[in-house]
């Protein structure tokens, strides 16, 4: 799925870009402020700019990266604080898990020694 998803931001990347390269030339007009009426000549006035559409669609897929960005860091952080303490769990665990079995071996240790002790004053009381 994560391959997928991979393959599909890549050629919606390359199509944008193949969009920009086929309107680098072009330009848009937009209107950016509502009609303001002169009263005495009664002329209406509008505010616009004039863009390069290659810019405007780069813009626009900036500002689409950057608020993809934005909405995914605070899941990832969060999965990550997560990561990192399941990982600490279980080296807690291993820990544990080492400790217990260091004990176990020194008790093994601790019973031979007495075995060979007790065979030892058994042979030579007789």
């Amino acid at each position: 799925m994560k391959l997928v998803l991979q393959i599909a931001a890549f050629i919606a990347l390359f199509a944008v870009i193949y969009i920009v390269i086929l309107n680098g030339n072009d330009s848009i007009t937009l209107q950016l402020w509502a009609p303001k009426v002169d009263a005495v000549t009664q002329t209406v006035y509008h505010t616009t700019k004039t863009l390069n559409l290659a810019f405007l669609l780069l813009g626009v897929l900036g500002a689409g990266l950057f608020a993809g960005i934005s909405l995914v860091i605070p899941f990832y952080l969060t999965q990550m604080e997560q990561l990192f303490a399941y990982k600490r769990e279980l080296e807690r665990s291993s820990v544990k898990t080492d400790t217990s079995t260091s004990q176990v071996k020194v008790l093994k240790a601790k019973v031979e020694v007495l075995e060979k002790a007790l065979k030892d004053a058994l042979n030579n009381r007789y």
